[in-house]
């Protein structure tokens, strides 16, 4: 009888790691795309002043696919994945995609000096008093994808792997997709 026990355990054990293997792998799969916005709704203007100190509007992105990436230098998943996101800005930089970063905080010293060490050659705006709370950030990092005529059709609220193959050819699929639209109508 100990036998017959004592065999079922690994068993058990086996399907317990497996099925925890499927749930990890779940949530990290999940983690590589992004949620769609239903129904789309119109992004929110704004002029902010960027890193070098100039203004930038929403609308200087119009007609282009954006990605608005929202973080802050003292968000450790956000600092992890502004390399990627970085990439995914230079391997899209002949398309009519881009990627603007919205640094959530009164912190442009501190932006300047994270750019210093950590460069990137997408726009990075400073939302000093959080006036874009109108776009919904409930946490940060939280990405929008903002469509050609200001839509928001994407959102993602976490760290993501914006320069994995997946991430890639799923914001592939989108411009090509518009493009094909655009030349229907």
């Amino acid at each position: 009888m100990q036998k017959t026990q004592m065999s079922l355990f690994p068993k058990r054990l086996v399907i317990a790691i497996l099925l925890a293997l499927q749930l990890v792998q779940g949530t990290v799969l999940a983690r590589e795309g992004m949620d769609r916005s239903e129904p789309a709704v119109t992004a929110t203007e704004f002029t902010l002043m960027s890193s070098d100190g100039t203004d930038i509007k929403l609308s200087d992105y119009a007609g282009q696919f954006l990605l608005v990436n929202f973080w802050a230098t003292w968000c450790p998943p956000c600092v992890k994945e502004m390399p990627a996101l970085d990439n995914l800005h230079k391997h899209f930089v002949e398309s009519n995609f881009k990627v603007l970063g919205v640094h959530a905080g009164p912190a442009l010293a501190t932006v300047k000096t994270f750019l210093e060490k950590n460069p990137v050659q997408f726009d990075i705006v400073i939302d000093k008093k959080m006036e874009l709370s109108s776009w919904g950030v409930t946490g940060l990092p939280t990405t929008f994808l903002v469509s050609p005529d200001g839509k928001i059709i994407y959102k993602a609220v976490g760290e993501r792997e914006w320069d994995s193959d997946n991430m890639i050819q799923f914001i592939q699929a989108i411009v090509t997709k518009h493009k094909q639209l655009a030349s229907i109508h």
